[in-house]
């Protein structure tokens, strides 16, 4: 069980380093073309119950989190959590993100 943990650890990692435009961008890209995989899979209303989630989740770690579900549209789906990114630290953004998608990947 611990190998698939840091395995998962080691995948969001090199996820997240794969986006030069910058940390904020390359976690709502993560994001977003997580959630066009998964919609195809669990639908809208599975994805968004999931998201919540991990926002809710992840909420304890970083208070900071907006704690809402995504819209359905691809272009506003991730707002919220854009506007929360934008305003922390890119160490903050990255690890808050990490855990995001860790939680949501349970």
């Amino acid at each position: 069980m611990a190998t698939n943990g840091l395995l998962r650890h080691q995948m969001i990692e090199s996820l997240m380093a794969r986006h030069p435009k910058g940390v904020v961008d390359g976690a709502i890209v993560s994001w977003e073309q997580l959630a066009t995989h998964l919609v195809s899979i669990i639908g809208e209303s599975g994805f968004n119950s999931l998201y919540a989630r991990s926002v809710f989740l992840a909420q304890s770690t970083f208070p900071w989190l907006v704690a809402s579900s995504p819209l359905p549209q691809t272009d506003g789906r991730f707002v919220e959590l854009r506007i929360s990114f934008e305003g922390q630290t890119p160490v903050q953004v990255s690890e808050a993100n990490s855990l995001l998608l860790i939680i949501g990947s349970m």
